[in-house]
């Protein structure tokens, strides 16, 4: 205790924050021992989920924008130990979790869905610009030259789209007047596309890249389609507890965004991310069809284009 009295508040989160990304067999009972500390040093503490699996860096960006907006307001709101929680779990039992507020984790990421809006409380600041929106389609390769030709979202009503079962993008597609496929299971999707079940598999410019060296051995027929985008509003936010404590977190973070933004720090980490994705999949030389997102709630923040990529505009 007399050792923990020595320690200066700024120093403190920053110590736990190192000992907490030491994952060894003991590491539930560090995190123990850290909550505790936190506690006692008056420290708020947020804890992000730990990824399902190992090696999963998804999700890096947006805790590193957390980070940020963190340190960012603490001469107002005081020091923070920011870890991850010390079980892995699935996507609902993460929403369940932040829901009952046990502490458990308090803070997660997703995409701004009205059924998570309304179960959790969402900061709603475009985390990654809208770039979960732009979709690039995974084909078979001898299909290129004829999608060379489409010229317009008309044209790219006459194929199939491949989408796992009751995926929200399912909605969005067909309200567009585009023809889908869905598959049971998300794994199960590409060797339906190898096979020639649908023509197109819509994904994320964010996730395409991944997926396609990941499956390439199994499936070495499959590439990204070269020509063409497709965009809907969709995003990625921070979500927190609907509680008092949640409320304060979702002040601070807002805040630190919105003062990353003034500094042109967003900006920059904005840039950074993006980088490898246009390096990849040529973000600004695509025909960009633009279609409406029926799932989308009221409060998204579309009237502020600051919060938003336009890749035409990107030049």
């Amino acid at each position: 205790m007399i050792v923990m009295g020595l320690l200066k508040a700024r120093t403190l989160p920053r110590l736990c924050l190192r000992l907490a990304q030491i994952r060894r067999p003991g590491s539930v009972i560090l995190f123990l021992i850290l909550r505790a500390t936190a506690a006692f040093a008056g420290v708020l503490e947020v804890v992000r989920p730990l990824p399902e699996a190992p090696g999963d860096t998804r999700y890096d960006h947006y805790w590193r924008l957390l980070s940020q907006a963190l340190t960012i307001t603490e001469p107002d709101f005081g020091p923070f130990m920011l870890r991850e929680a010390a079980l892995a779990m699935t996507e609902p039992r993460a929403i369940d979790e932040l829901e009952a507020g046990r502490g458990n984790i308090t803070v997660l990421v997703h995409g701004n869905v009205a059924d998570y809006e309304r179960r959790l409380l969402p900061i709603r600041f475009p985390l990654d610009k809208g770039l979960l929106g732009y979709r690039v389609f995974l084909i078979r390769g001898d299909m290129q030259p004829e999608l060379d030709a489409v010229g317009s979202l008309g044209d790219l009503r006459r194929y199939s789209i491949g989408q796992g079962r009751d995926w929200g993008d399912v909605t969005i597609l067909r309200a567009a007047g585009l023809r889908v496929v869905e598959g049971a299971s998300y794994e199960g999707l590409f060797p339906m596309l190898a096979a020639g079940r649908f023509q197109l598999f819509s994904r994320s410019v964010v996730e395409v890249g991944e997926e396609l060296a990941r499956e390439k051995p199994a499936h070495p027929e499959i590439t990204i389609e070269r020509h063409l985008m497709l965009f809907y509003p969709l995003t990625r936010y921070f979500y927190v507890t609907r509680s008092p404590a949640g409320d304060v977190l979702a002040r601070r973070v807002s805040e630190g965004l919105e003062r990353m933004l003034k500094t042109g720090l967003f900006d920059r980490m904005f840039d950074e991310f993006k980088s490898p994705f246009e390096r990849e999949i040529g973000l600004r030389n695509r025909l960009l069809m633009r279609i409406a997102n029926p799932l989308q709630t009221p409060e998204t923040p579309l009237d502020r284009s600051e919060l938003w990529y336009d890749p035409k505009a990107d030049r």
